[in-house]
């Protein structure tokens, strides 16, 4: 334990620090000439603005005019991040779920519906989001019943459409994850220990196959986050949600960048930081 809190806390500051050097790299460009002589000093200057964020300014183009970072930053955050965590948690309790219900079928049909979900996998996010959003018009259009709000405006936001689309791919990543360990799983001696045992199929799964395939599942489950928050992008462009994504994109600053990045980043860290302590204690010492 001592020693994963002091790996941690050493891959946080050197992760702060990679985020702070990204972001000065602006500073090493004067209009189309290359200057790398004032990276150092763009470094110096970000990390005074950093060090003092309530100076910070950002510019509207609805509003115009310059307004404080902060605290509207917190608000933009606030609404990508729920969007974003959301999303995760969902994809991985539906991926369980189904994992679970794949497996409780005869293998024949297992095959069949992994050989499904390997195709359905590849259909990019970006055409489920525009398919979504046809089928919510044309059903208003001949119903005059709106399912769910498309599109999030200044006083009025939309989480379950953005959500449901960010969700759609991960759930197939993480199921395929799951099903290759858990029938990884089903192959080991302790397996056929518990079927002579008289212990169902169901029961197996549970309480055994899933806790060892869960840990495999958590270690792959950082590059899925991350993959989001590259999808997280298109979702607040088609969704016309004004994030933490379309923040950056609009007023490209390097503190503002930095910052953004540093927000991102830090609980993404602290959760799998949590979990990685939470497995620490799962599997023992060992």
């Amino acid at each position: 334990m001592p020693y994963i809190i002091k790996d941690s806390l050493v891959s946080l500051i050197l992760s702060i620090i990679g985020i702070v050097l990204l972001g000065s790299v602006p500073f090493m460009f004067q209009g189309l000439s290359f200057q790398a002589g004032t990276y150092i000093d763009g470094v110096k200057e970000l990390i005074s603005q950093l060090l003092h964020p309530s100076e910070l300014m950002y510019f509207t183009f609805e509003g115009g005019g310059q307004h404080s970072l902060f605290p509207d930053l917190w608000h933009i955050y606030s609404y990508s991040l729920t969007i974003l965590f959301s999303a995760f948690f969902i994809a991985l309790t539906l991926a369980l779920l189904f994992a679970i219900f794949i497996f409780s079928l005869p293998p024949r049909a297992t095959e069949k519906i992994r050989v499904f979900s390997f195709v359905f996998e590849s259909i990019p996010d970006v055409l489920f989001a525009i398919a979504m959003q046809f089928f919510i018009i044309w059903f208003f259009k001949k119903t005059n019943i709106l399912l769910f709000q498309i599109v999030s405006f200044s006083d009025q936001k939309t989480y379950f459409v953005p959500i449901l689309c960010l969700t759609v791919l991960p759930t197939l990543l993480i199921l395929r994850i799951l099903l290759l360990n858990m029938e990884d799983e089903l192959g080991k001696l302790y397996v056929d220990t518990a079927r002579s045992k008289g212990m169902s199929r169901f029961r197996i799964l549970w309480r055994h196959v899933l806790p060892n395939t869960l840990l495999s599942v958590f270690h792959q489950s950082r590059n899925i986050l991350w993959f989001m928050l590259s999808n997280l992008l298109m979702v607040e462009f088609l969704f016309n949600i004004y994030g933490i994504t379309t923040f950056v994109r609009e007023n490209g600053e390097p503190a503002i960048f930095t910052i953004s990045m540093i927000l991102l980043f830090v609980p993404m860290f602290l959760f799998f930081t949590v979990g990685r302590i939470v497995t620490y204690k799962w599997v023992g010492e060992k």
